[in-house]
């Protein structure tokens, strides 16, 4: 029988066009602009800071505040890894260090700013998959041990690198150590502070340490004495001698690495590393207070303005934080328009669908068409919400976003309505207006 009219597939296409229109949103065409205006408008949006661009053309297609510094909540961490790709490079390697007195029998854990050191025994994975260990560390010291005939009287733990005690700074919310999302920032940390279950040690739970550095000194003696060793020793904080020599070393996973799980699970002990270690390599003393100085030169070494840009963490947890949304977008398209360089950050970069902080975002009811077409670095701290990347829009064009939504105290629906705007992105394309 010979087929007529549109066909039950195009005809099945073109009711469900009809029944899933753009909310307050004009259909995207080449002739007609789109606009995005009342989804700006709605009760969920607070105060809005957003950029979107042309990928292509750089073109900007819509533009509110973004000129004016703001906190990024963990859109922050965008920036912290282009950052520590600069002043790191992606193959550098966290080197934890033990020295030793061979006369007082005295060994010294210098923290290297190395967070990923885990607790964790050789035939278990650490935390962080591929991370370093304390055991490795152990059996070195006690072959230098034997070979000496050395018995360790004293553990020091030297954290000075970062400053001589844990950094917490007071804008952040302490229910970061009880519901396990950050503790203290200290150059001397294992497993970045995470606690274990009192019945299984080898088992992770949901909170942190407010003290990383005794912790640390902790779990080093009860890994020495598992090879025998620091019976009767004690450990205490210190600062290592000049004249101490190297008896045992471990190195971490490439930062590429660290930026790629920061980015994709927002793993904040991870960021504040790569900042404060990001400030020592260009020169500064690696405290909260060098950020802004640190990243301010890496960023003006690649030709971009950081007026009004002030740096608290490198995290994004403080509300103090001030970036515009302009120059968050500035990074981003750099990164995109350089992927070769950048693999590291695109390749932690979360997509809508997939595992990671953006998996269950996007992908249900009307935004589903936009399924795996958003990869973006989600942010949340209770006073705001951010999302910043690239749109894979629906005409088939690519946009460089970056959205905050910001609030004296913000909820799901703030979140909700900055997702509708952004889908409303995803729907424009290239037609987005300023309008």
């Amino acid at each position: 029988m010979k087929k007529t009219g549109i066909g039950f597939a195009a005809a099945i296409a073109m009711v469900f066009s009809l029944l899933s229109p753009l909310s307050a949103t004009a259909q995207p065409t080449s002739a007609q602009p789109c606009s995005v205006d009342s989804l700006t408008k709605a009760r969920g949006i607070k105060t809005l800071h957003a950029e979107v661009r042309s990928a292509s053309t750089s073109q900007v297609l819509f533009s509110r505040n973004a000129n004016t510094p703001a906190r990024t909540a963990s859109v922050m961490k965008v920036i912290t890894s282009v950052v520590a790709m600069d002043a790191l490079g992606p193959d550098y390697q966290v080197e934890t260090k033990v020295y030793a007195d061979s006369v007082s029998g005295r060994i010294y854990l210098v923290g290297a700013g190395d967070v990923t050191l885990s607790r964790m025994p050789g035939n278990i994975t650490s935390y962080y998959s591929g991370g370093p260990k304390l055991d490795s560390l152990s059996r070195q010291i006690a072959s230098w041990a034997k070979r000496n005939k050395v018995t360790i009287s004293e553990v020091v733990l030297d954290s000075t690198l970062f400053g001589e005690k844990e950094d917490w700074h007071p804008t952040w919310d302490k229910r970061g150590l009880s519901q396990g999302y950050m503790a203290p920032v200290s150059a001397l940390q294992i497993d970045a502070a995470r606690l274990t279950s009192s019945r299984n040690p080898n088992l992770f739970i949901g909170q942190r340490t407010a003290q990383p550095i005794n912790q640390a000194g902790v779990l080093f003696l009860q890994s020495l004495r598992k090879y025998g060793l620091a019976q009767n020793a004690k450990a205490v904080r210190g600062k290592v001698l000049s004249s101490s020599e190297v008896v045992a070393s471990v190195k971490s996973q490439p930062i590429s690495r660290w930026i790629q799980n920061t980015l994709i699970v927002s793993d904040n002990a991870l960021a504040e590393s790569l900042g404060r270690l990001s400030s020592l390599a260009l020169g500064f003393d690696g405290s909260a207070n060098s950020l802004t100085r640190a990243y301010a030169k890496a960023l003006k070494a690649r030709g971009l303005d950081t007026k009004g840009m002030e740096i608290i963490d490198g995290s994004g947890l403080s509300r103090l934080n001030k970036v515009p949304a302009k120059l968050v977008n500035d990074v981003l398209a750099q990164v995109y328009g350089n992927p070769a360089s950048h693999s590291a950050v695109i390749a932690g970069m979360p997509v809508s669908g997939k595992p990671g902080s953006l998996r269950y975002r996007f992908n249900s009811g009307e935004q589903r068409p936009a399924l795996f077409n958003i990869e973006a670095k989600t942010g949340w701290i209770r006073t705001g919400y951010s999302l910043a990347g690239k749109i894979k829009a629906q005409d088939g064009s690519e946009l460089i976003f970056t959205v905050y939504n910001l609030g004296s105290s913000v909820s799901y629906e703030n979140r909700a309505a900055m997702d509708r705007l952004v889908y409303g992105f995803y729907r424009c394309g290239s037609a987005l207006t300023n309008n």
